[in-house]
């Protein structure tokens, strides 16, 4: 089972902490930027959460991460990787936005037989 899931823009100019919440069938999923404002040009981390929609951390989950600038027309310029760090916490390492615009990011989560994709916007 395929399900989508979208978060509201996230507007990433301001040096508060960026996070952002999504929820899908299975999963409420947030992230955590551990750089603000969210850089430019710079390689940076997140934390992703993923839990049940009852509040339980989701954990041995397989996670793809894509994205890009749909208006431009290209994906993003590095290739994200994601480690379990526990407790329904990953590690998201190698995030980079190469210039200002919309961004989107796209999370592949698998886990037992249950693949959702969440999506979030980030306008930089």
């Amino acid at each position: 089972m395929l399900c989508v899931s979208f978060a509201s823009t996230v507007h990433a100019a301001d040096s508060s902490p960026v996070s952002a919440t999504a929820e899908s069938i299975h999963f409420r999923v947030s992230y955590k930027s551990k750089v603000a404002p969210l850089p430019q040009n710079l390689i940076h981390s997140w934390v992703l959460h993923i839990e049940t929609l009852d509040g339980k951390p989701v954990e041995k989950a397989e996670i793809a991460v894509y994205g890009g600038m749909p208006a431009h027309k290209h994906g993003l310029p590095t290739e994200p990787q994601v480690s379990e760090i526990g407790d329904g916490d990953y590690l998201v390492e190698g995030i980079k936005f190469s210039m200002k615009g919309s961004w989107q990011l796209w999370f592949d989560i698998r886990v037992v037989g249950v693949t959702e994709q969440v999506k979030f916007d980030i306008d930089l």
